[in-house]
């Protein structure tokens, strides 16, 4: 038995018909009289006597609608209470993240953390993966977003989102009805690209390296609107996760082949404590994420 359909079951008797309860609940009407009709084969019992013009609690149905509202109130009451203990809960999040999933991917994750605890604020600070580990490793911050295969092992990690990553180009590029490139094809290609210390640099030139080639970097900037800009203007290409160029109006994102994955994650150093309100950001994601699977 689901709270639904005593929901649904205190609305029709109630209202004294289904398609009243429809309205007010709101649902479609049929499907208000399946949820009653599988309450009953669930119970074994006859709630409503159905024989009139009207319809009427049996003596089985009086009873369990007062149990059920009792139940109902019960529920509605833990909630207010969970409620107001989030409210209560005050204090700031505080964040070191890399610009690009700053950008694309953090305004949505925060938005339903906060909207979840009216009585926190956030504050972010951008910086480069290495960098924000070594802030971690310092005490200078105490949650951050790094690479989901950071090597310190005095790091604990979440992980966060797993994206591809894609070549950026303007739309009207060479490139932009490419079905995927290979890492060989940027060989002297220009491009704008972050500086050395962001993960998504080190991707490509670890990339490079790999296969010996050596793109044309005509400029280098770890500002994520300049580099963005750059790339439609027709300066060069960049590389970027695939959200970046789904979000992006004017870029097209091309994937490279063999795949490229990039896996991201929160990261605290280890045995370390951390702020209420940080704890609450980590343990909110990681319930989140055990939701989704």
């Amino acid at each position: 038995m689901d709270l639904r359909k005593l929901e649904i079951f205190s609305s029709v008797a109630r209202c004294g018909s289904f398609s009243a309860a429809a309205e007010q609940l709101p649902m479609a009407q049929p499907a208000v009289s399946i949820a009653i009709r599988k309450l009953e084969d669930e119970l074994g019992l006859t709630l409503f006597d159905r024989s009139g013009r009207r319809i009427q609690l049996t003596a089985e149905g009086n009873s369990l609608l007062q149990r059920a509202e009792a139940i109902l109130q019960q529920v509605a009451d833990l909630q207010h209470s969970a409620g107001s203990m989030n409210q209560l809960l005050q204090g700031e999040l505080r964040i070191a993240c890399p610009s690009m999933l700053a950008t694309y991917f953090l305004p949505d994750l925060l938005s339903g953390f906060l909207s979840d605890y009216p009585g926190l604020t956030a504050s972010v600070t951008q910086a480069g993966t290495r960098e924000i580990e070594a802030m971690l490793l310092r005490d200078e911050i105490e949650v951050g977003v790094t690479t989901a295969d950071a090597s310190s092992q005095d790091l604990e990690l979440l992980p966060l989102v797993s994206e591809q990553m894609v070549v950026c180009v303007a739309r009207g590029h060479r490139w932009s009805k490419r079905r995927y490139l290979a890492v060989a094809d940027l060989h002297q290609v220009p491009m704008v690209v972050y500086e050395s210390g962001y993960f998504i640099r080190e991707q490509l030139d670890a990339l490079c390296r790999a296969e010996e080639i050596q793109p044309d970097l005509r400029m280098q900037s770890n500002f994520l609107p300049l580099l963005v800009r750059m790339v439609k203007q027709g300066l060069g290409a960049t590389v970027g996760l695939r959200t970046m160029a789904e979000q992006e109006p004017g870029l097209r994102g091309i994937p490279l082949s063999p795949r490229v994955p990039v896996r991201m994650a929160l990261a605290k150093r280890r045995g370390r404590s951390i702020s209420r309100a940080n704890q609450t950001f980590l343990d909110w994601v990681a319930a989140a994420s055990t939701a989704e699977s």
